[in-house]
């Protein structure tokens, strides 16, 4: 008979839960994770403050010829671009302290306001100066080389102490220049160069 060849009900369940048993369960899939950035630059690709000086970064691309050499030029030049803009600020602070203070002295003694014609010689023939003497004199501190593009990146500094020098020396010479053409109102600049050199150097707030 049919009914003879049928399993119990409760072998039936016995196998049926056996069958369950041998799945693998359902996991939910990973969240997407992205790959570690593999390029390491070192900080100064990105950030160029230094507490000692102005320094800049220049970077070159790989060329045709694999000349590294070229790549280097290239690079500084760039960076002394960079460089310059950024001196030609650090005068042009010094000049607006230097204002400041003479305005003020000046208010306070009743001496002779200094002319801005004379005031803005001095400062285009300092900037000019400073710029041309402190850019061959900059020095490269640090260099390297993206691996995965080839880029070669140079960081190129100029130490304070090399300006300080470099802005006081110019605009010495230039204010006492001036001075002995008759512009005598420029001595109370000269009195206070050094104080406008240390505040040019200071961050603005």
């Amino acid at each position: 008979m049919r009914l003879q060849n049928a399993l119990p009900v409760g072998t039936l369940l016995l196998v049926l839960v056996g069958c369950a048993s041998d799945q693998k369960p359902v996991t939910a899939p990973a969240p997407f994770q992205a790959a570690p950035q593999s390029k390491s630059e070192p900080a100064w690709v990105s950030n160029e403050e230094i507490p000692d000086g102005l320094a800049a970064v220049g970077s070159a691309q790989p060329n045709v010829m694999g000349d590294k050499a070229m790549m280097r030029t290239t690079a500084v030049a760039n960076a002394r671009t960079a460089l310059a803009g950024k001196l030609k600020v650090r005068v042009q602070n010094m000049f607006s302290q230097l204002n400041q203070q003479v305005t003020v002295a000046s208010a306070q003694t009743g001496a002779k306001p200094i002319r801005s014609e004379a005031m803005n010689r001095v400062q285009e023939n300092v900037t000019r100066q400073v710029v041309d003497q402190e850019l061959a004199g900059t020095n490269t501190r640090y260099t390297w080389t993206d691996p995965e593009d080839g880029t070669f990146y140079v960081f190129v500094v100029l130490t304070k102490e090399s300006m300080d020098q470099a802005m006081a020396s110019a605009a010495k010479a230039q204010i006492k220049k001036e001075i002995a053409q008759g512009e005598v109102a420029l001595n109370t600049a000269l009195d206070k160069l050094d104080a406008a050199i240390a505040a040019s150097a200071k961050p603005a707030n």
